[in-house]
């Protein structure tokens, strides 16, 4: 019901463009009666002619009917069932499998063998070489790499949130951007990058969408396309006027 609706509203226009052609078609039809009303001589063409102006006021009276409901349907019906139609269209978000960063685990130290002194008889000891204690040299500890910290994005504005990937994330191929778009008079929302860490300019687009998203799949990063190097990701969401909140910003680092 609620699509029946909307398509009425779509061709609106042409069906008010339809009534009135035959709005005008009436016009003449009545013009033209009348005048032959004039013209009969007989009592005959007279009834004929009024039946005649009878059935042009009933099909005026339907085209007046069709005009009033297009127009109910469009502004009034359409208005109520929009944000129906909305989360009907907005797209599945895609699950965004989050990879646990790898560090590396120390190995555990060798022990040093201790050389117990053995006593010897003093003719045997006199005979005896003296042993010279070797000492087994200890493999290197590899040192674990601290894997980079990763925070929430603070976003200034909750209708404009990111919230994957996190502050100071490194990525790398196809990076997923998980997060809020939505206000009250919402028309589109727009995903844009600028090389630099906390960027305030020089930002450029490279996804977007036209339906509001509510804790799903914004768009995505092809970072492969993109130089090495920390990049600051944006999120705009503009209403129907032109405006929009203060955007959330994001840095993270490309490492292909």
């Amino acid at each position: 019901m609620a699509f029946l609706i909307q398509y009425v509203a779509d061709a609106a226009p042409w069906i008010y463009f339809l009534c009135g052609v035959a709005a005008l078609f009436q016009l003449y039809r009545t013009w033209q009666v009348r005048a032959e009303r004039r013209q009969a001589i007989f009592s005959l063409e007279r009834d004929k002619a009024v039946n005649d102006l009878y059935d042009i006021f009933v099909r005026a009276i339907v085209i007046l009917c069709v005009m009033g409901v297009t127009y109910f349907v469009s502004t009034i019906l359409s208005d109520a069932v929009e944000p129906l139609v909305a989360r009907t269209l907005e797209p599945t978000p895609q699950a965004v499998v989050l990879l646990p960063t790898p560090t590396n685990t120390p190995l555990p130290a060798t022990e040093t063998p201790t050389i117990t002194p053995t006593a010897l008889p003093q003719d045997a000891a006199a005979a005896a070489p003296q042993s010279t204690p070797v000492l087994l040299e200890q493999p290197p500890t590899a040192t674990p790499v601290p894997a980079p910290a990763v925070a929430p994005a603070l976003c200034p504005d909750a209708r404009a949130s990111i919230l994957s990937p996190g502050n100071g994330a490194l990525v790398s191929g196809l990076v997923s951007v998980v997060g809020t778009a939505q206000h009250d008079r919402f028309d589109y929302y727009k995903l844009e990058y600028a090389p630099g860490n906390d960027a305030s300019q020089g930002f450029a687009y490279f996804d977007g969408g036209n339906s509001q998203v509510v804790g799903g799949l914004l768009g995505s990063l092809n970072s492969p396309a993109y130089a090495n190097g920390v990049y600051t990701l944006r999120l705009v969401v503009v209403d129907t006027s032109g405006n929009y909140p203060l955007p959330c910003r994001v840095t993270i680092s490309v490492q292909n």
